[in-house]
């Protein structure tokens, strides 16, 4: 019993500290990207106490809350279609290993960012980040693109790290031995 209080308690605060994250986004304009990917790290400690369901259950949550409070729906589109992986991420790394493992994650982030994309070009329709793009010409585009792909690869790495520190120094010093 205690332990399930336990794990209900660290996935609501992570979830609402994620999405308390998420709303600094209308403050702070670089958080429309950092935003999502420190809400991304809060859900690490729901993985380690709660596992993969929990983390995605959060992971929901948080994506709901974001796209009807948070004023940079970028930021929430963001999270929304991103912010599986950290969820995700050590089930893709047991199951493929070396290059096929970092191939399908970064088919699979791919896919989930052409969808946020077509989401907001032809569902949502939201005139000023269409705007934007539009200026944008092709090759910076792509290199936007690429910068994205590298930056999925780093957040895999720091993913890890961050794991590491919350698993080695944090958690016993919240949950003893």
């Amino acid at each position: 019993m205690r332990k399930n209080s336990r794990r209900i308690a660290v996935g609501g605060m992570m979830a609402a500290l994620a999405t308390a994250v998420l709303l600094l986004g209308g403050v702070v304009p670089a958080a429309t990207f950092v935003g999502p990917a420190l809400a991304g790290l809060m859900l690490l400690p729901v993985l380690a106490e709660g596992g993969r369901r929990m983390a995605l259950g959060a992971w929901i949550a948080v994506s709901a809350l974001s796209l009807m409070l948070c004023a940079d729906k970028e930021a929430a589109l963001l999270f929304a279609f991103l912010g599986w992986y950290p969820a995700l991420k050590w089930q893709l790394d047991a199951r493929l290993k070396g290059w096929r493992s970092v191939a399908v994650k970064l088919l699979l982030w791919n896919a989930c960012a052409g969808a946020m994309a077509l989401m907001i070009f032809f569902v949502f329709r939201m005139d000023q980040i269409i705007a934007e793009y539009r200026q944008m010409s092709r090759v910076m585009l792509a290199a936007f693109a690429l910068l994205a792909n590298i930056t999925l690869l780093l957040y895999d790495r720091t993913l890890n790290i961050a794991a590491a520190l919350y698993l080695r120094r944090l958690r016993p010093k919240l949950f003893g031995k």
